[in-house]
This record gives structure tokens, C-alpha cells and sequence, in this order.
């Protein structure tokens, strides 16, 4: 198969290809997956080079245990499994490394930079992240990465009702947190 063809295969069509030993579609599979790993790993640590760390590492074990993926499931579900897991594996392990302050980087950046990391300090993705960590991971997988419940659920490892009990009270929480800076974004 050419990698024009490759190309248009699925997600779970490549994985079944990695299984059979091709390391092409598996290298497919990491460059259609590595932002999204990355940005997931960076929201759930807060630290870049934690987040490279463990996205690296993710996508060893992924490679390694190709084999036990089932492609009745989607693949990116089993992936950011595999990803969550790493973490909590690593800050087990590890302490994490420090990130530079957003106070510290505007000091050393010019003035339209400042601006744009003061309105990032008011997103809503920001404000977020100041809800209870189950709470903030349910919203991120949900609508940053865009998983259904049942996919959220299993990279959660709960249930359906826990998810939306969690996704109900977080966009609640946030709701009266945006009303409370007088955010004009509606949920």
C-alpha cells in the first residue's frame, strides 16, 4: 500500500496496519495524534516539558502495545488512555518542573505579547483550570478534544454518569465564575 493510501485510511485501520509490523502507518498514526497528545498532557500537567516528556513516552508504550489495541474502540480513546495513564505514572514517580510564570515571561517580552497573555489569563479555558481536576479533564475531553461521554468515560475510567454529573457541575461552576468577572462568554 503507498502512503498516499495510507493516508486516507482510518485512525483504527492504521492501528489494525501497526499490528500486522508496519511502522509506517504507525508513524501516521503519531504525526495525526502528536498535537493533540501534547496539548491533552500540557493541560493535564500545566508544564510543557513535562507534557513532551510524557507524550514521548506515551507513544513508546502506544507502539510497544500496539498489539493489544481493539478496534472495536476508537483509537484515539485508547491512546489518550494510555496517555493519562503515563501521567499519573510519571508524577508518581517524578516531581514535576517548574514553569516559568506568565508574570516572569511578560518582563522579558514586548508589550503586544504582555497584552495577549493577560486576555489569556482571563479564557475561559484559564478559569477552568481553577475547577476541581476532575471537573477541568471531563470539560477538556469533552469540548477541546472534542470525545463523546462514553469516550470520555473510558478515558476517565468511570462511567457515563460520572462524566456528566462532572461536565454539569464544572460548566456550572464556570458559569458563575464567568458572571463573576463579568466575562461576556456564554456557555
Amino acid at each position: 500500500m503507498t502512503s498516499v493510501d495510507r493516508n486516507e485510511l482510518s485512525p483504527e485501520q492504521l492501528a489494525q496496519e501497526s499490528q500486522a509490523g508496519c511502522r509506517e502507518s504507525f508513524e501516521l498514526l503519531v504525526e495525526q495524534y502528536e498535537k493533540r497528545v501534547f496539548t491533552y498532557l500540557w493541560q493535564f500537567t500545566g508544564n510543557s516539558h513535562d507534557a513532551e516528556d510524557i507524550t514521548q513516552e506515551t507513544f513508546l508504550k502506544a507502539y510497544q502495545n500496539i498489539h493489544r489495541f481493539n478496534p472495536a474502540y476508537a483509537f484515539s480513546t485508547w491512546l489518550f488512555t494510555i496517555a493519562k495513564r503515563t501521567a499519573i505514572s510519571h508524577f508518581r514517580s517524578i516531581k514535576p518542573s517548574e514553569e516559568l510564570s506568565v508574570e516572569h515571561e511578560a518582563s522579558v517580552i514586548d508589550p503586544s505579547a504582555a497584552l495577549e497573555i493577560e486576555d489569556e489569563k482571563k479564557s475561559l479555558w484559564t478559569l477552568a483550570r481553577k475547577l476541581k481536576p476532575k471537573q477541568y479533564e471531563a470539560l477538556w475531553l469533552r469540548y477541546a478534544e472534542g470525545f463523546s461521554i462514553a469516550e470520555t468515560a473510558r478515558i476517565m475510567q468511570t462511567n457515563q454518569i460520572h462524566v456528566k454529573v462532572l461536565l454539569h457541575r464544572g460548566r456550572s461552576l464556570l458559569a458563575k465564575r464567568l458572571q463573576q468577572t463579568g466575562a461576556d462568554v456564554v456557555l
